[in-house]
C-alpha cells in the first residue's frame, strides 16, 4: 500500500433521505452514492471562492492534514440543507495494484461521505404548524429528527474494516496512545 499522506484521491458521497415513514417506523433509509466534484484549496485561498455559487450547489469541506496520520480528516458542509452524519474510508479495490504497476504515489483509502439533507425540515415547518395537534404527525417527526441527531452526533466514528476510532467531544482527532506497562 502506498503512503496516506498524500490527499484523498478516492471520495465518494453517500447521501440519506429519511422520509417521514421510515423514521417513523425505524426502519432503514434510501442512500445513494455519488461522485463529487473535487476542488483543492489551501489555507492561503480566499474563503469567499468556498460559498456556494448557485442554491442547489452543495458544498463540502474535507480538512485533510498528513501530518494528523490515524486520525480521519475533519469534514463540514457549509450548505444550508445538506448535513454531514459521518466518514468511512477503506481500501480502495485494486487501487494499490494499479498505482505500483504505474509508480504513482496516491492515498489508496476510499473516503465515503455520509450525508443528509435537511431541506424536507425547512420545506414542511409552515405545514407542520398546522399539525401540531396530530400526536402521531408530531411523534413521527420527533422520531425523524431524532434519528438525524443520532446519526451526527455519531459522525467522529470512523470505521476502517472492524477498527472504530472516536473523536473527543470536543472536535480535535483522537490521538493514538502507547499502552501503558
Amino acid at each position: 500500500m502506498t503512503s496516506t499522506t498524500q490527499p484523498p484521491f478516492y471520495i465518494l458521497v453517500s447521501h440519506s433521505n429519511l422520509s417521514n415513514n421510515t423514521a417513523a417506523l425505524g426502519v432503514g433509509t434510501s442512500t445513494s452514492l455519488g461522485h463529487p466534484i473535487i476542488q483543492y484549496y489551501y489555507e492561503d485561498d480566499s474563503p469567499l471562492s468556498l460559498l456556494p455559487k448557485t442554491p442547489d450547489e452543495h458544498v463540502l469541506i474535507l480538512d485533510y492534514d498528513a501530518s494528523r496520520t490515524g486520525t480521519a480528516p475533519i469534514i463540514k458542509s457549509i450548505s444550508s440543507n445538506l448535513a454531514i452524519t459521518g466518514v468511512k474510508f477503506s481500501e480502495a479495490p485494486g487501487a494499490a495494484a494499479a498505482h505500483d504497476e504505474l509508480n504513482i504515489k496516491r492515498n489508496d483509502n476510499m473516503y465515503i461521505l455520509e450525508t443528509c439533507t435537511t431541506t424536507e425540515d425547512k420545506a414542511n415547518m409552515d405545514a407542520s404548524q398546522s399539525d401540531l395537534q396530530n400526536a402521531q404527525v408530531a411523534l413521527n417527526r420527533f422520531k425523524q429528527r431524532n434519528s438525524i441527531l443520532r446519526r451526527a452526533l455519531d459522525y467522529p466514528n470512523i470505521s476502517k474494516g472492524d477498527l472504530t476510532q472516536t473523536q473527543p467531544a470536543g472536535g480535535s482527532p483522537p490521538v493514538a496512545e502507547s499502552p501503558k506497562s
